[in-house]
């Protein structure tokens, strides 16, 4: 009669492969998928929470294996290095949890019965930004004498592996640093358009060189108009704001007291520019065009000025 303790079996596949997709894999032996976590560096109060990576692990043990088994069989993953040892995975670079619960030193315990178990990986700041390649070994057999279709001597050989998996750690840039890069990108193209391009088409400036303004006698004042975007002649002197100067243009200010109300001078083209007068003032033209005089008055003092483009 044939000890049946001895002649026990358990069957350790990935779920996912059974059952949440409509084919099977194409490469039966290719490592199972367990996915990504994206993560990325801390920018001002936005800090990169590691995603818990699920998978649900089946297992099929036999009849034999329900009854006799005493101690549950345990997994843990392991690393191959470059000259082909197995290493276990530290928790220092990932984290398994089953059910939602921490596994003690990522070793996972399937109790005899078990159909499946939900195996969560978290990486930790000592995982490289990469793939990892991953080794579900048997650390305790439990006593069984297959898994897998693999005596124990198979199983527990130094390259062997119960099923292989691969993990990416990838970062990426932090998703506040890059909307705040985009929206200054954004912010600086609209800035640049609107000081290259859109200004000139809503705040035009003098095409012409001068405006002369003399009388009643001794006012005489030549002033350069060129580059601004108006002229206003008054009694005060007004401060213009910094951001109205860098995205509106310049205001040239001539400060008399001849003017009781604000007369305004604005571009029109290369040889003209328009005049806009208050009620209390009276002009020859309301386009003034170069090499011509004209005259303002001031209905409230009567007193004359002349004007004159150049």
């Amino acid at each position: 009669m044939c000890s049946k303790r001895f002649l026990i079996l358990a069957v350790l596949c990935p779920l996912m492969l059974l059952v949440s997709c409509g084919k099977k894999a194409e490469d039966p032996n290719a490592p199972a998928r367990w996915g990504k976590d994206n993560y990325y560096d801390k920018f001002l109060w936005k800090k990169h929470v590691p995603d818990t990576l699920y998978k649900t692990l089946a297992f099929d043990f036999n009849e034999d294996a329900k009854n006799y088994m005493e101690k549950p069989l345990r997994l843990g993953l392991f690393k191959k290095t470059n000259s082909g040892k197995m290493l276990p995975v530290m928790e220092n670079e990932m984290e398994v949890f089953v059910d939602g619960n921490k596994c003690s030193n990522n070793i996972i315990d399937v109790q005899p019965g078990t159909e499946q178990l939900k195996v969560g990986i978290v990486f930790n700041n000592d995982a490289e930004n990469k793939v990892h390649h991953w080794f579900f070994r048997a650390v305790d057999d439990g006593g069984l004498e297959r898994i897998n279709d693999m005596d124990p001597d198979t199983y527990n050989a130094d390259n062997a592996s119960l099923m292989d998996v691969e993990a990416e750690k990838h970062k990426v840039m932090n998703p506040l640093a890059e909307g705040s890069l985009l929206t200054t990108i954004m912010l600086v193209a609209a800035l640049l358009v609107w000081l290259l391009v859109l200004k000139a088409i809503f705040f035009p400036t003098f095409r012409v060189g001068k405006v002369q303004i003399q009388d009643p006698v001794p006012y005489n004042s030549l002033r350069r108009v060129r580059g601004y975007r108006k002229m206003i002649l008054t009694n005060k002197l007004p401060k213009q704001g910094f951001f109205d100067k860098v995205f509106a243009g310049k205001i040239l200010y001539e400060v008399n007291e001849l003017w009781t109300s604000p007369v305004v001078i604005e571009p029109k083209d290369k040889n003209s520019v328009r005049l806009r007068c208050p009620k209390d003032f009276m002009a020859d033209a309301r386009v003034l065009k170069k090499n011509q005089e004209y005259t303002i008055q001031n209905m409230t003092t009567s007193k004359k000025t002349k004007i004159k483009i150049s």
